[in-house]
């Protein structure tokens, strides 16, 4: 389980890169009100989830079209307080997922075709403009092959580390709480098990009420209306091919993007297979392995 714990401190580092990636966009014009923003205002808290016998019998399962909200937060070195406080939108919409990055204006996209191969597309929501990755292209040596990483924010594999310690609720509102411990870190895991979704994610220092990383469910849908809109729009942006790119040297957006590290890696994803956290920045350091 060693690489869990270097995994994990890696994290730390990723979060930090997450807010200079951040921070180096806020010159392309503020993202608070724009048309590209989910409309959360009749979104629910978690607590107050409620999936119907009718709606979880239903050959749609709930599960295969909604949109989460969450909250990422990290503590100070030397502190208790959790700052650097981050949005990462999560849209499902049955074989396709997207992770939308409001402070950043980007939003990234998977799709799963029969093949099980997945395609990933980097939207540019304040520009109009699309980056596409096919099946099997590497992006700094790695290729998307892992569905449920990327649908779920943690992946299957990961999630049989964990021991289950609690159960709430029965059927399709069944909540499970998971634990990995071991000597330098415990992890807890709050899992809606019907709905395969993340509700929290707490990293805290071994026998110490120290929080290191957190990830919160805010509010959520269940209800599709917003979710065709949403992907339908960005697949109107002007779209450039991954494998293209370095064709065309007279794209001054390409150029910016390329300059400022947006086209090979970003704010991505949970936790994958081998437990590698959010950043694509992970593959420098040869960590990032599915």
């Amino acid at each position: 389980m060693k690489f869990l714990i270097e995994i994990t401190v890696n994290s730390m580092k990723n979060i930090k890169r997450l807010g200079l990636f951040i921070a180096s966009v806020t010159a392309f014009g503020a993202f608070a009100n724009s048309p590209y923003n989910i409309d959360t205002s009749d979104f629910i808290k978690p607590s107050e989830l409620m999936v119907s016998n009718e709606q979880c019998s239903n050959p749609v399962s709930p599960a295969s079209k909604l949109i989460a909200v969450y909250e990422i937060a990290k503590s100070a070195n030397s502190s208790n307080r959790l700052e650097q406080k981050l949005q990462v939108t999560l849209i499902r919409n049955g074989n396709e997922v997207a992770h939308q990055y409001p402070q950043t204006g980007i939003t990234e996209s998977w799709q799963l075709n029969q093949a099980k191969q997945i395609k990933s597309t980097r939207f540019f929501d304040l520009h109009e403009r699309a980056i596409e990755y096919q099946p099997g292209e590497k992006v700094h040596g790695k290729t998307e092959s892992d569905w449920s990483y990327r649908n779920q924010l943690i992946s299957d594999s990961l999630l049989k580390k964990f021991t289950t310690t609690n159960v709430t609720n029965e059927g399709c509102n069944r909540i499970e709480t998971k634990q990995f411990s071991d000597n330098r870190l415990s992890m807890d895991v709050t899992w809606f098990s019907e709905l395969h979704l993340v509700s929290s994610f707490i990293i805290k220092e071994k026998d110490s009420p120290r929080i290191l990383e957190s990830w919160s469910l805010k509010s959520l849908t269940l209800s599709n209306k917003q979710i065709t809109p949403f992907f339908k729009s960005r697949y109107a942006y002007y779209a450039t091919d991954y494998a293209d790119i370095g064709d065309d040297h007279t794209d001054p957006f390409l150029t910016k993007m390329m300059n400022l590290g947006f086209i090979e890696h970003g704010a991505s994803g949970f936790y994958d297979t081998q437990g590698n956290p959010m950043s694509g920045d992970s593959t420098k350091n040869n960590s990032h392995t599915h």
